[in-house]
Order: structure tokens, then sequence, then C-alpha cells
């Protein structure tokens, strides 16, 4: 049983929210296109503020996801390319990311 704060955390300095659950909830494979139709007025909070996800999935280089640590770390690439602040190698406390089920971003069964 994950807990709400788990559920509702931070990654590497993005508070994804509810998000996080619909992503690991929604069926894979996706489009971006896909995405954004469904989730682009979803709020990403930052450190310097907050970004809707259309917003940057728009700078994501991939075009189709096949697991929620997928679209986790192309949303953590383009904000830490526009941020330079190494998010984008990095999960939260300075761990390295992997395969996202130690850090809750593994698909919850439907």
């Amino acid at each position: 049983m994950s807990n709400e704060n788990e559920d509702h955390g931070r990654t590497a300095g993005v508070t994804f929210g509810p998000l996080k659950r619909a992503l690991r909830e929604h069926r894979y494979p996706v489009s971006v296109g896909e995405l954004v139709e469904q989730y682009g007025g979803f709020e990403l909070e930052t450190d310097g503020g907050g970004e809707r996800l259309e917003t940057v999935l728009e700078r994501c280089e991939r075009t189709r996801f096949h697991e929620p640590r997928q679209v986790r770390d192309a949303v953590l690439d383009a904000l830490g390319e526009e941020t330079g602040d190494g998010a984008a190698t990095e999960g939260a406390g300075g761990e390295e990311r992997g395969d996202g089920a130690a850090d809750g971003w593994s698909r919850l069964s439907t």
C-alpha cells in the first residue's frame, strides 16, 4: 500500500502531483499526442515555478512511451535542459534513476 506522500512526492525537483498516479495507471504504449490530449493541462511544479505537461512534452525527443518511467525521464530531461541543474541524470536524493520500481514509477495493475 503506497502512501499519499509517495504518490505526490518530488522526483529530482519536480512535483508531479496526481499526474504520477494517472501515468502509472495509463495503458501503454502511448504516443506524446495521446498524453498531451489526456494530461496536457496537468501542472508540474518545479523549483522555478510551474509548467504544463503539454509544454514540457513539446521539448521531448521521444514520440512514444512504453512505461511510465519513460514519461518521467522525458519530463526530467526536458526540464533539466532548461534549468541545467542535472535533473536529467539524477533521481530524488541524488540517486541515479533505475528501473522505476524502487521509486514508485512502475506501472500499476489495472
